[in-house]
Order: C-alpha cells, then sequence, then structure tokens
C-alpha cells in the first residue's frame, strides 16, 4: 500500500496539497492518505489553572484540529478516496517527518505555506524544515 502523508492546517495551500494527493492516490493501485493536523499549545495556563483543566485545553486543541481538517476530509470523501485522519501535538516540522517514519508513510505532500504567522509567509518554515529533516520524498504544492 502506498500511504502518503498530508500535513493539514485548513488553508488554501493544505487543500490544494489534498488535491494533488487524491491524484496520486487515485492513480495508485492500493493507496491511502494520512491528514495529518499539529495544533503546537501555548505554554502554560497564566493562572487560570482552577478555572480550566489539562482536559478541558486538550479537547480544545482536539475540536481545532478537527475543525482544520473538515474540508481536506470532504475533498477525499467527495471521491470515495482512501484515508485517515489524525491530530497530533507538538512542534510541526518534527511532528510530520516522525509520524511519515512511523506510520511508513512514502511521500509527504504539503503546501507551501500554512496559516502561519507574517514572518513564515515568505517561505513556510515548517514546509523548509520538513524538507531539511524527512527522508522520504516531498512534494510542496502552491
Amino acid at each position: 500500500m502506498l500511504n502518503i502523508l498530508v500535513p493539514v492546517d485548513g488553508s488554501d495551500n493544505a487543500n490544494r496539497a489534498v488535491l494533488y494527493a487524491r491524484q496520486l492516490a487515485q492513480g495508485a493501485p492500493a493507496a491511502r492518505i494520512h491528514l495529518l493536523n499539529i495544533q503546537t499549545p501555548t505554554q502554560g495556563r497564566a493562572g487560570l489553572s482552577r478555572l480550566i483543566t489539562q482536559d478541558m485545553i486538550d479537547e480544545f486543541y482536539a475540536r481545532e484540529g478537527q475543525e482544520a481538517s473538515e474540508e481536506a476530509r470532504k475533498l477525499l470523501d467527495v471521491t470515495g478516496t482512501d484515508y485517515t485522519s489524525h491530530i497530533e501535538f507538538g512542534h510541526a516540522a518534527t511532528e510530520i517527518v516522525g509520524y511519515a517514519r512511523d506510520h511508513g508513510c512514502a511521500r509527504i505532500v504539503m503546501g507551501t505555506r500554512g496559516n502561519g504567522s507574517l514572518v513564515n509567509i515568505l517561505i513556510g518554515s515548517v514546509a523548509n524544515q520538513v524538507l531539511q529533516l524527512a527522508d522520504v520524498p516531498v512534494t510542496m504544492v502552491k
């Protein structure tokens, strides 16, 4: 089976990467797309520990991840493409590369820029880091 990893964050670039991966999967005899959303929780609760529990924070980020990958799932559902969807927590580039390695993904397909900060818009720091760290081919989609 050909496993294709597509990191998604709800951006147009990520959704274009999903469409490209969908084409690759349709051309393969057996393929599965792995949608991966990375949540990077902020550190600490800033004195809110009595009001907000860790479970509440985890649930919040899980909902954010589901919402960020909703459009990508719809793009695959419409064609019946085989896929799985995951949410991970941590540093985006290292989580993406680690997921690809741990799940036997033969390729990573990702948008060049996501919903990051203005500083990252020039080149896409996560995409650049994934290019540096990945052991498998990485396809960038504009």
